[in-house]
């Protein structure tokens, strides 16, 4: 059981939503594990439109009926409540997830509380708990975590995970960032952290060598390139259907350095946790 969080410090829309949803999906589809994704981000619809929401989750319908005491609430609003009333086992959160993959890939949305000032600050108190509790149930917990270090619940989340991915723009300044960040924060020293490029440009002079070399790290860094196919089918709700088709693809086809790249990222997720495991 493992806890794998995706964040950055950018305050701006960096890829890095698109990037945990990548990641996790390879790592459902193609490995031996079982996978929970969740949001933390207020009211952020990428993960929901990517997988087509909540209208065909007939297995949730189907698991609310059979529990008549759990409510109308569903998502993370649903867990939250359980949790608030010291209620929540992991063999409950499964309940209130979008199933993609049956036994592979379950999706928990960003909240959508009503009142974002009271409600969603009582949700965002529980999300330590919440991760704690999946992880418990699941193989692999992928998180997407808010951006910035502003925050002790971000600082718990971050020091509870087994692995930190710490998500880059491919660009210069915020290269300097994160060099300048991991020099001040300690929780950004650790031995579990791993780096990861966004919408990566292959032909940008900033390649993955360069950026390893300039960060002054041993392992490459790791990169999703930016796919157009995976991006429209993101917006259209076919994420699913994108990795279906195009699983077994080889380098010849134009799909091919997408999925070898998150083959790469994956493997280096799995060895990360193996190793740290080793040293305990």
């Amino acid at each position: 059981m493992s806890i794998v969080t995706f964040w950055s410090n950018s305050i701006k829309q960096s890829g890095q939503t698109m990037s945990a949803l990548a990641v996790s999906t390879y790592m459902a589809m193609e490995h031996n594990r079982r996978v929970l994704l969740l949001s933390t981000e207020y009211k952020d619809d990428v993960l929901e439109t990517a997988f087509g929401g909540f209208a065909n989750n007939n297995s949730l319908l189907k698991s609310i009926i059979k529990r008549p005491n759990a409510g109308i609430d569903t998502g993370i609003e649903g867990i939250a409540k359980m949790a608030s009333s010291n209620r929540l086992s992991p063999e409950m959160i499964p309940n209130y997830t979008k199933v993609v993959f049956k036994d592979r890939l379950e999706i928990l949305f960003s909240p959508k509380a009503e009142n974002e000032e009271s409600d969603y600050q009582r949700i965002w108190s529980l999300y330590k708990e919440i991760i704690n509790t999946a992880n418990r149930y699941y193989d692999m917990v992928f998180v997407d975590l808010n951006k910035g270090l502003g925050d002790d619940v971000i600082k718990q989340i971050l020091s509870m995970s087994d692995v930190i991915v710490v998500t880059l723009e491919q660009k210069i300044r915020k290269l300097n960032e994160f060099i300048k960040m991991r020099q001040e924060e300690p929780l950004l020293k650790g031995k579990n952290i791993l780096t990861l490029v966004n919408r990566f440009d292959k032909f940008s002079k900033y390649n993955s060598r360069n950026i390893t070399r300039y960060l002054g790290q041993k392992k490459e860094v790791f990169t999703v390139p930016y796919n157009t196919l995976f991006y429209e089918s993101a917006e259209e709700g076919n994420v699913a259907e994108f990795f279906l088709k195009v699983r077994n693809v080889d380098q010849t086809d134009k799909n091919g350095a997408f999925m070898e790249e998150l083959k790469r990222a994956t493997n280096g997720i799995i060895y990360k946790i193996q190793e740290l495991q080793m040293r305990a």
